[in-house]
Parts: C-alpha cells; structure tokens; sequence
C-alpha cells in the first residue's frame, strides 16, 4: 500500500512496517486479540486510519521506543500511549516553538513538500494519558508476547522490544547502519549504552528492526532491517571507544557537538566527557 506521506510494506503475515515520509519507520503487529503500534513518528500520518486498514477490529496499543519527536509527536491521535519509564516526563511535554522551528528545517520540511504536505500544518503534541513501562514488562497481544527491555543509552528511557517466538528484535534508534547519537542530549554514559547493546546483542535475534532505514544501504539491507551483525559491531566497538582504544573525529551536529567514530556497520557520535 503506497500513499503520497506513507509506504506501509507486508514483512510477515502479521507485521508492516510504515515509512513515514522517508524520515521514520514505525511497525504494526496483529497479535490476533490486539495489534501493537511502535513510535508514532512525527504524526504527519492518520496513524488510526492506517492500522484499522490494516488490524481491522483489533483494540490498538501503542508503545514509544523513545521520546523523541521523531518517534513520539502522534501520540495526540492516541489517548493513551506507553513509553519507558525514564522517558515518561518528556512524553508528557508539548514540543516549543524553537524546537518545532529546529525540527522542521532539520527534518521534515523537504520531504513533506515533496510528499505534498505543507510542514507548517504540522501539528505535533503528547497522548493525555502516557503510561511507564519497566524491564521486563510483557505486552500481550494474544497470539504474540513482546517482552520490554530497557535500554539507556540513545535516551536515558529508551526501550527494546522483543518478541521471542517470532525471534524480533525491535531497536528503536539503539543502532543504525549510520551513526546514532549516543549523548548529544539527556542520556546517560557511554559505558550504559555499551552495556545495552551488548544485553542486546546477546539475544541473537534474526531479525533486528530499527526505527530509521536508508534505503541505499551498502547492506544491500531493505530499511526496516538491520544487518545480522550490527548488533555484535556496535557493542564491540562502542567497548572499544569506553576503553580508550579508539578516539572519534570532531562531531556537529543542531542537536551538540562531541566525536564520531565509524564502525564496519553504522558508528557512534558521542560526548568525551560522558564516557563514564
């Protein structure tokens, strides 16, 4: 199914993953007793219309991997969405006027005109009810159980989700095949993130679905997949950064300044002083 604002592409006879605008990618899972919306991305989509097209009849829960606007400004077209729980005061909070400006001409504003959108309709804004979620939190959906595995590190909040029947992974912006932002604003050390991507990598999941995809990948990768190995790469060599074995190159970025360092698959973008 193909619109002018969204691509939602069939990956398993119960899972899509919607493309929102080339910017996001957020994923529906029919559980057969309810369906499970990950991120609302930046809410340019009636995220409602679609997966009651898609999960017709089915009650929708909605989970954020993390509180960033790109992930979280749908939460409005919902009344209640859950999020981890260190993420929870910024899911309540409305997006400013500076940062909506910021976001726009970083983000969406090219890509939304060629979509036919007029950005400055954008009308982003939090759930009214958000709801925490802790390790080890099970979200049943009938036929599928997805376990909550929190995951500090892109977000101090930010949370896995893993369905172990099915062997999904889904990461949020833990790992991309580019450099993720590791603490270019509230997280924790870089040395919390490192442990979570090794606890990640270590589920040895077959199918690791992150929240952004670009789909010129060298991987050859389609977007809503990430390369087997990344998981292992990005947890042996963010090790590797903690130890002082690898120094990154001078980094900028809207969101902070730090250093980069590129990995076999994707890399890290990261502040020196928060190593920890």
């Amino acid at each position: 199914m193909t619109g002018s604002l969204a691509d939602v592409h069939r990956i398993d006879n119960d899972l899509w993953a919607i493309d929102e605008i080339g910017k996001d990618i957020m994923y529906l899972i029919d559980g057969g007793r309810r369906a499970l919306l990950i991120d609302t991305g930046f809410g340019m989509l009636d995220l409602k219309a679609i997966a009651a097209q898609l999960c017709p009849g089915r009650e929708i829960v909605v989970v954020n991997s993390h509180a960033h606007p790109d992930h979280a400004s749908g939460n409005n077209q919902f009344d209640c969405v859950h999020c981890g729980r260190y993420d929870e005061p910024r899911a309540h909070a409305a997006i400013d006027t500076r940062e909506l400006d910021v976001l726009k001409r970083n983000f969406i504003a090219n890509n939304a005109r060629a979509a036919g959108l007029n950005p400055d309709d954008w009308r982003p804004g939090p759930a009214n009810v958000v709801k925490p979620l802790a390790d080890g939190d099970v979200i049943d959906l009938g036929d599928t159980q997805l376990t909550v595995i929190e995951t500090p590190g892109h977000t101090i909040g930010s949370i896995c989700l893993y369905d172990e029947r099915h062997s999904r992974l889904f990461t949020g912006d833990m790992a991309l095949t580019w450099p993720v932002w590791g603490h270019l604003d509230v997280s924790s050390a870089l040395s919390v993130y490192q442990k979570s991507l090794a606890r990640m990598a270590a589920l040895n999941a077959k199918n690791v679905h992150p929240a952004h995809g670009d789909p010129g990948n060298r991987f050859g990768c389609p977007i809503w997949l990430l390369p087997p190995r990344t998981l292992e790469v990005f947890a042996r060599e963010t090790q590797e950064i903690v130890e002082g074995k690898r120094v990154g190159a001078p980094y900028h970025s809207f969101a902070g300044d730090g250093l980069c360092v590129e990995f076999e698959i994707g890399g890290m973008a990261y502040d020196p002083n928060r190593i920890g």
